[in-house]
């Protein structure tokens, strides 16, 4: 319980020192801000919620393909409807991929496989982190002469190493097998089956080099085609930027939502407002981080109203998505 409480403590401290940041940098122009939004063009926001809903269908096929490899063959329309609800758990459970810890959750319980469900389910984050660095580092090295806070590059840097690690890990038996000896050693005995467990279900894909191409493919699809949505966020509210702005910055934005918080309440706003007002007026920055927020908490209560009515889930059951 106060391993809980503490946790919960953090997120809500991350959420709200992140908002005080953001108000602090926009200084009175919250007013201007929502000028913008009341401006906002329906259509392109119709249009932003289309391609939404068939980026799903490219999300949904990758983790059809991940789970086949650990023999769980759930049906295209229930893995659809997991990333659907997944809106609105990444609402309230830690960061921006609370939704994750929802997905894993019902496949295990769908499939009686808490391990290999757990397992691929963070494979399948993996996958979307690998592509979307893949394309932040690429947009930087290409635009690096014109980018003038060098923060940006070394968060690149930095994460693109840490992601080469985790890769290594995946797909090389000889540098994960020293790994887990180190962590054998070094980790409390009570969890030596736990990390036993995960690199047994790392073997399983180590040959599957094919497989994990098409599912690499699929993640660079699926990025793509969210920035592009945000590209069109951004039209309606009529900011006019290069798109290659957006597959800079919005890498970067994903990855900063990933700290503990309420959601990826705060942090994503901080971030939004702090990279894009160099290269637009302030209220506008503001405009779009506002913009962004209401579209993704307005998806997240709909999926919520979806999932309620059919059937939702009791307390306890929701305790069990958390304690995960």
């Amino acid at each position: 319980m106060l391993k809980k409480i503490r946790n919960l403590f953090l997120r809500i401290f991350v959420s709200v020192a992140s908002l005080g940041i953001m108000f602090y940098m926009v200084k009175g122009e919250l007013v201007e801000a929502l000028t913008h939004l009341s401006n906002i063009n329906l259509f392109l926001l119709v249009i932003a919620l289309v391609i939404n809903f068939l980026s799903l269908i490219i999300v949904t096929y990758r983790i059809h393909t991940i789970l086949l490899i650990q023999d769980i063959n759930l049906s295209f329309s229930r893995l659809y409807y997991l990333w659907v609800i997944s809106y609105f758990f990444n609402m309230f459970l830690p960061s921006a991929v609370g939704g994750d810890i929802a997905k894993a959750y019902y496949i295990a319980k769908d499939s009686g496989k808490k391990f290999a469900s757990i397992t691929s389910v963070l494979l399948d984050r993996f996958f979307g982190l690998l592509a979307t660095i893949s394309i932040g580092f690429l947009a930087y090295l290409l635009a690096r002469d014109h980018i003038d806070d060098p923060k940006i590059g070394q968060v690149l840097f930095w994460t693109a190493g840490i992601v080469f690690i985790g890769l290594l890990l995946v797909m090389s038996r000889r540098f994960s097998k020293p790994v887990k000896s180190l962590l054998l050693k070094c980790l409390p005995g009570r969890i030596h089956g736990l990390v036993a467990r995960l690199f047994d279900a790392l073997d399983l894909y180590r040959n599957r080099h094919i497989d994990f191409l098409i599912v690499y493919l699929y993640s660079l699809a699926a990025q793509g085609v969210f920035i592009f949505l945000i590209y069109i966020l951004a039209i309606s509210i009529h900011i006019n930027l290069p798109i290659a702005i957006f597959f800079l910055f919005m890498p970067l934005i994903t990855l900063i939502s990933m700290l503990p918080s309420i959601g990826g309440l705060g942090v994503r706003e901080a971030a939004t407002v702090y990279l894009f007002k160099g290269y637009v007026t302030l209220d506008q920055a503001v405009a779009l981080s506002l913009l962004f927020d209401f579209f993704l908490y307005g998806l997240g209560c709909a999926c919520g109203i979806l999932y309620a009515i059919r059937g939702g889930a009791s307390i306890q059951e929701l305790e069990k998505i958390e304690n995960i």
